[in-house]
């Protein structure tokens, strides 16, 4: 990279996701963030690439398990009731 930008040629370094996790700046800006999954355990994710000073920049919760918030989009956002959510159990629309 630094020959070829010498050169005058545009380049820049490529890095795989080892490289990254290592890198000094992006552990210097805390850009990965430690999470724990019910099923796999702890795990890393890439955080926002820009810090805003009022605004959190951590993750809330893991990603979510298949299935887990089905009941709570079901009744909340689209107002079924619990005999209607037991119905498409029944009919094997939901599991």
């Amino acid at each position: 990279m630094n020959m070829m930008q010498w050169a005058g040629v545009p380049a820049g370094v490529v890095q795989n996701a080892e490289d990254l996790f290592n890198d000094p700046q992006l552990k210097h800006r805390k850009h990965f963030e430690a999470l724990d999954h019910p099923e796999i355990g702890p795990y890393h994710i890439a955080t926002s690439a820009f810090k805003l000073s009022k605004c959190q920049n951590r993750p809330t919760s893991p990603a979510p398990l298949f299935g887990e918030h089905t009941e709570m989009v079901l009744k909340e956002f689209l107002g079924l009731s619990d005999d209607e959510i037991a119905d498409l159990v029944i009919e094997g629309v939901l599991e």
